[in-house]
């Protein structure tokens, strides 16, 4: 059944100074600054930080890569002159034996792992418990907005749609293109939503400078948890790929607009792999002030 929402007089005056400030900001936003350099700026500013956002989680990525591919090596290369030394009988007893010794203490290593989440949890559940009421609000609203936005990009609780599957809206033959279901249409979506904050950024700053308080919640809000939105959308294109690869045990349809053939398998390792590679992208630090 509709239901009609009624304010009262001051919320009524509130609501009237919001919508006039907003068009204030807009016309000096866009008519007393050159809109082509306007828009410069916000292609600019907003393509520089998805790029740099990306280029971290990468270049991080391949340092780990060299750190552990240093030790693996460093550790092939001394089993091997070690099974050389003492011979292979002799050496594979010793590892045989840590092994089982591992295996041994695993039931008090999980238990160590599982005393170390749960100290975890009730930390954050005491210091949740320490905020104040407004931050405690603000904790639970970002959490609902990143649970929102990861279920509307991967596709619902099916992972069915969401923003992969927009190729539809082109036709069926064009289902399961490489450009939507790989992680250039989650490059793409990003620049999007980091452009529409720089927009927000861009016309806050033409403001009225008497301007209502809401404005300034906003614009910090906005900005504050920006990485929370850029890294659940990231999230949901994670799930909703790694759904289509079949590792789940759902049927594979191929990829279309390759220009080359390949196999199934092949195909379903490309979607394994566009989704692990948009996981890498889920956190995000914003290092932008507000």
């Amino acid at each position: 059944m509709p239901q009609t929402i009624e304010l009262n007089k001051s919320q009524e005056s509130d609501l009237e100074q919001i919508l006039n400030e907003l068009i204030y900001a807009l016309k000096k936003t866009y008519s007393e600054e050159d809109l082509l350099a306007l828009s410069l700026q916000v292609v600019g500013e907003s393509g520089k930080r998805t790029i740099k956002s990306k280029k971290e989680v990468v270049t991080g990525l391949f340092k780990t890569i060299g750190k552990y591919s240093g030790k693996a090596f460093k550790f092939s290369k001394n089993k091997y002159f070690k099974y050389r030394k003492n011979g292979i009988e002799a050496e594979f007893a010793k590892d045989l034996d840590v092994t089982i010794k591992g295996i041994e203490n695993s039931p008090e290593a999980l238990l160590k792992l599982g005393n170390s989440v749960k100290d975890k949890t009730s930390d954050f559940y005491h210091n949740f418990l320490m905020k104040s009421k407004e931050d405690k609000i603000e904790s639970v609203a970002v959490s609902l907005l990143a649970i929102l936005i990861f279920f509307a990009a991967a596709g619902g609780e099916d992972f069915e749609g969401g923003i992969p599957d927009s190729d539809l809206n082109l036709g069926i033959g064009y289902h399961r293109h490489w450009l939507s279901h790989s992680i250039v249409i989650g490059f793409f979506v990003e620049f999007l939503m980091r452009s529409g904050v720089e927009v927000i950024n861009v016309s806050y700053k033409n403001l009225p400078e008497n301007h209502n308080p809401f404005w300034d919640k906003a614009y910090y809000y906005i900005n504050k948890h920006e990485g929370v939105a850029v890294g659940a959308m990231w999230a949901g294109i994670s799930a909703h790929l790694v759904k289509d690869s079949g590792i789940l045990g759902h049927g594979v349809k191929p990829y279309t607009g390759l220009p080359f053939e390949m196999s199934m398998e092949a195909h379903k390792g490309l979607f394994l792999a566009n989704g692990a590679a948009s996981a890498m992208f889920v956190t995000h630090k914003n290092k932008k002030d507000v």
